[in-house]
């Protein structure tokens, strides 16, 4: 997401930037057949994840190893923000080759806005943006529950001064020592004496009928 919100400060066309992403991720990955398959160039830089690290090691002059130490593949991420690093050390020539070789020929373009957007923060800007956005979201969420929780005590207590009221202690516990939860407490309650209005209505005669005694 923070590479296509990046680049679309350079390059309007969402589309074809995710075009050039899926594709560049598929190169970087060796995915020759997949790559074939949806009728894109597979040359031979595509035959393995091997022959894209020794391509891309040599373009960049030793600079960007798109495996890390465990002889993994690093996140595709990490490896364009690393490309775009050297390109201004590289020749005009090179950097094209260097490209086509990241996205293919046809997604060039593309691929050459992917990397400037990185030269100039875009990328960044929006990477952090969206880290930003999911701590919030997190913190958002603990207030949720937290107020969730609020309620459900507020409930709780609301509950217990209507059984209070209404029924008698043993009916009470009766109830919630068959295991059942506060909601199937409650609709045991109002199968019993009808509805809420009946029981506030019943609660209400009972409270009377207390102060008058």
């Amino acid at each position: 997401l923070a590479l296509l919100a990046g680049t679309s400060t350079v390059s309007q066309s969402a589309g074809d930037l995710g075009n050039a992403l899926q594709i560049g991720q598929m190169r970087v990955q060796g995915m020759k057949d997949s790559l074939e398959s949806l009728g894109e160039e597979a040359d031979e830089n595509v035959s393995s994840i091997s022959q894209m690290q020794s391509e891309i090691m040599k373009l960049t002059n030793g600079k960007v190893n798109i495996l890390d130490n465990g002889n993994h593949l690093r996140d595709y991420y990490d490896i364009l923000s690393e490309v775009s690093t050297v390109m201004d050390t590289l020749s005009s020539t090179e950097r094209s080759s260097l490209i086509e070789t990241l996205f293919g020929k046809d997604h060039s373009k593309q691929g050459n806005a992917i990397l400037q957007a990185f030269q100039s923060g875009e990328i960044q800007k929006a990477y952090e943006a969206s880290a930003n956005a999911a701590g919030t979201a997190i913190q958002e969420h603990e207030k949720w529950l937290t107020s969730l929780e609020a309620k459900t005590m507020q409930f709780g207590a609301a509950f217990q001064g209507l059984s209070d009221t209404v029924l008698e202690d043993d009916f009470l516990k009766d109830l919630i020592d068959s295991g059942t939860d506060l909601v199937s407490v409650l609709d045991s309650i109002v199968d019993t004496f009808g509805t809420l209005t009946t029981i506030s209505t019943i609660g209400g005669g009972i409270a009377g009928a207390k102060n008058l005694g």
